[in-house]
């Protein structure tokens, strides 16, 4: 999902969230609404959702920050406690493809490897050893 997703989405429906804003409006007062005050909504829900989109178009991705040796060990830690060791085999070809993989900051040419799955911890893995998985 992108940025232009989530505002042609917005855009899209916005006859549809302005009824809604007006059925709400027209139940709290406890009558009709007039076309003034159906237009007034329309106009306003409008300008909320422009003023949305133009902050979230001039919103700058943010960099991706090196994680650091002791936070690596944090998170392998946790791994560790709350998975379940799984061997070499631990994870399989097709999983791979939807896997994030961060490298252990240490110059050690065999160091471990962290998983993540839709940008949460999944894996741990050791060279020597193999995999630590977590299961839901």
């Amino acid at each position: 999902m992108t940025i232009t997703d989530i505002t042609e989405g917005m855009n899209s429906s916005h006859e549809g969230y302005a009824d809604q804003v007006a059925d709400s409006v027209s139940f709290s007062l406890g009558r009709p609404l007039t076309d003034e005050e159906y237009t007034q909504i329309y106009s306003i829900t409008e300008r909320a959702i422009s003023d949305a989109v133009k902050q979230l178009e001039s919103t700058e991705p943010e960099e991706d920050k090196a994680i650091t040796l002791e936070q690596f060990g944090d998170l392998a830690d946790y791994l560790y406690r709350c998975g379940i060791f799984s061997g070499p085999g631990g994870i399989q070809g097709h999983e791979f493809q939807i896997l994030t993989v961060i490298d252990e900051p240490t110059d050690e040419p065999e160091g471990r490897k962290i998983y993540l799955r839709d940008g949460y911890p999944f894996a741990v893995y050791d060279f020597d050893t193999g995999y630590t998985v977590l299961h839901a």
